[in-house]
């Protein structure tokens, strides 16, 4: 052999003894806990579930202590309907997680993760605290802030009303803190444009809802679409399909209350282009997320198309939202039902809202939005006693937040009036005035 091939020959077994070191090291990557928990993690934002269970199932095998490990395998059970077992496995989370801060407190990772979940449990206050922790450890832990605004914005549901807007402000001032930490925080950004919708609703923030201060909640609006916007920009859709849904899903929310103020203030041209975006905006959540974002995009969706008198289109968009829902979701498909139930009314077929609300009803007989719809319906048959009854039944059961309170004892007032109740009805119509009620 020539000095020459004996060159080209050592080259050739160099690279050859180079791949194969590299294999060895991506085989032994590949077998890592951590690469384990990663290919869990892609694997159920892709909606392969059960390959995610195998994939978690094997880190799990590596590292049965990793709190975050068994956090994924509950978060892929809950996306597969198993909420039961999710429970199970997030306690078995959370009991690792919380071995970790125990035994070291100044765990600003260990402190997030309990964080997180506790809110997977519901446990806002217990969550929140746990979010302090991880601050406390490092107040520079960006996510921490994001986590912990998204937690008071949850809760802020479970407030007492006049609590509502206060939690909403220190929840826009720990989502501040986030995005001056990581201005490219794209999921922060979307959270930010949530709570200031949320603000900027006359329902929650009863400051807004003067004539004199509507302007106030347009530029709130405004706000809160700059945000979205800011998300879409920020969040890849390559990697996050499901967070860039949620912004998509917040943006038509956002331009959907927009178009109501607007509704309000008499400008109803700019209310309809509001509507056309948000209608927009829907289909997008849609495309990007058809099974989770995308059920609650298609409910709004359905209620912009009846606003703009699209009935058959909102029937229609009605219908494929419970088609695609879960069967464990049943409680939901009476939401829709109802909804869909008060489309039926506003074309007149009673008849057939009257079968789809009381439907609704046998799945969940608190559902107040159904009660209402069942009001209108019998009303608009001439059952007037009946629809008393369904309305009485309805401001019973209505939260305080909102306007269907209001709204049924202004309907009331109509079935009283029409079956000769003057009395009753003018003491009706006042207390829907009282409450708010606008034509």
């Amino acid at each position: 052999m020539s000095m020459k091939e004996m060159m080209v020959w050592s080259s050739f077994a160099t690279i050859l003894a180079v791949i194969s070191m590299l294999c060895m090291a991506v085989a032994a990557q590949e077998s890592t806990a951590d690469s384990w928990y990663q290919k869990g993690l892609k694997l159920m934002e892709d909606e392969t579930y059960e390959d995610a269970l195998i994939a978690f199932n094997k880190a799990i095998e590596m590292d049965p202590e990793n709190a975050s490990i068994w956090m994924g395998k509950g978060d892929t059970l809950v996306r597969m309907g198993d909420y039961n077992e999710s429970q199970k496995i997030y306690e078995k989370s959370l009991e690792m997680a919380d071995k970790t801060t125990r035994a070291n407190p100044q765990d600003a990772k260990g402190w997030f993760v309990q964080g997180e979940l506790l809110q997977k449990q519901s446990k806002y206050d217990e969550a929140i605290k746990a979010f302090d922790k991880a601050i406390e450890a490092d107040p520079k832990y960006a996510e921490a802030w994001y986590r912990k605004g998204a937690v008071l914005y949850f809760g802020a549901w479970v407030q007492p009303k006049q609590d509502i807007v206060k939690t909403l402000e220190e929840s826009l001032e720990a989502l501040n803190k986030a995005i001056e930490l990581n201005p490219e925080y794209g999921v922060a950004w979307s959270e930010k444009g949530y709570v200031l919708s949320s603000l900027a609703d006359p329902n929650i923030d009863h400051v807004l809802s003067s004539p004199a201060n509507l302007n106030a909640g347009l530029e709130r609006y405004n706000e809160s679409l700059e945000a979205f916007d800011r998300a879409i920009e920020l969040i890849p859709a390559e990697e996050s399909q499901n967070s860039l849904a949620l912004a998509w899903d917040g943006k038509a929310l956002a331009l959907v209350g927009m178009g109501n103020m607007l509704k309000d203030m008499n400008r109803q041209e700019e209310a309809s282009e509001r509507y056309d975006e948000a209608v927009n905006a829907c289909d997008k959540a849609i495309e990007l997320d058809p099974n989770f974002t995308g059920l609650e995009a298609r409910l709004i969706k359905a209620g912009i198309l009846s606003e703009l008198g699209r009935y058959n289109e909102s029937l229609a968009t009605y219908d494929e939202a419970i088609k695609s829902m879960p069967a464990d979701y049943a409680i939901f498909n009476a939401s829709i039902m109802a909804d869909k139930g008060g489309v039926l009314i506003k074309i007149g077929e009673y008849k057939e809202a009257l079968t789809t609300i009381d439907a609704a009803l046998q799945i969940d007989p608190t559902n107040p939005i159904a009660w209402e719809n069942k009001g209108d319906a019998l009303n608009g048959t001439g059952r007037y006693d009946e629809a008393i009854n369904a309305y009485d039944r309805a401001i019973e059961l209505s939260p305080e937040l909102g306007t269907l309170k209001a709204d049924s004892w202004q309907s009331k007032g109509d079935a009283l009036k029409a079956s000769g109740r003057q009395v009753e009805a003018a003491a009706a119509f006042a207390k829907a005035k009282e409450l708010g009620y606008k034509a």
